[in-house]
């Protein structure tokens, strides 16, 4: 079966997806995702990630606007020399697409739903991707996993994840959840956390551990996808 894990920024996906992914012997997916969807827009990885965040944010945008800007002045005549020192450009790879603006809205939602399919040939997977409950929504067997926290522990998470203060934390949480909200708002019409995306619903706190958790979500998910029909696991 195929196991989609998103939910709040912070409140473990990441780290509870590679322990499901682990118990149950499947292929864990995440990066692979976002270059799969890089690959279909003919656009950098980079490009396609601050895309993302352009949703959310009108500094993002606002830069992204400037850095568009010295781009095409470059590519018509104003010292192409600078555009590729920067990286803004490649005279060996002119057709990618390196910055955000090049990458339309509409492009863009074709491009993520289009890599459901491209993640339906992989078969049986532990997917832990930003809105996997969208990309994958109408696919039998899939289960969808929404992980719940209150801020104050995914706020410590973050903080002990990417090696930042408490306030540096605070404020990334902050912003993670004003752009994940605005993403999917522009995707689907709708915000993460609507528990109707999702067939389990964890509201984790830090009394378990994130193998306890997993452990939940194996439990859940095969009594999903197999109702009265499924049998204890042994050992996993």
């Amino acid at each position: 079966m195929t196991i989609t894990i998103g939910g709040q920024a912070g409140a473990g996906g990441h780290e509870i997806g590679a322990e499901v992914s682990r118990k149950l012997g499947l292929p864990l997916v995440r990066t692979l995702a976002i270059r799969k969807l890089a690959r279909r827009l003919d656009a950098s990885v980079d490009a396609v990630v601050r895309k993302e965040l352009a949703f959310g944010s009108k500094r993002v945008r606002f830069a992204n606007a400037l850095e568009y800007g010295l781009y095409r002045s470059a590519m018509y005549g104003w010292d192409p020399h600078l555009a590729v020192d920067f990286g803004f450009w490649s005279d060996s790879d002119s057709t990618k697409r390196y910055l955000p603006d090049q990458i339309s809205t509409d492009e863009y939602r074709d491009a993520f739903y289009a890599t459901s399919e491209d993640l339906r040939k992989m078969g049986d997977t532990v997917v832990v991707k930003r809105a996997g409950c969208l990309s994958l929504n109408d696919s039998p067997g899939v289960v969808h996993v929404g992980i719940f926290a209150p801020r104050e522990q995914r706020e410590r998470r973050l903080a002990k994840r990417l090696q930042v203060g408490a306030g540096e934390a605070a404020r990334l949480v902050r912003r993670f959840d004003n752009d994940r909200r605005a993403w999917f708002s522009k995707l689907a019409g709708t915000e993460p956390e609507d528990r109707n995306l999702y067939d389990i619903v964890l509201d984790v706190d830090h009394a378990k551990s994130d193998s306890e958790i997993a452990d939940s979500i194996v439990r859940e998910s095969i009594q999903v996808k197999y109702g009265d029909e499924a049998h204890p696991i042994g050992a996993y």
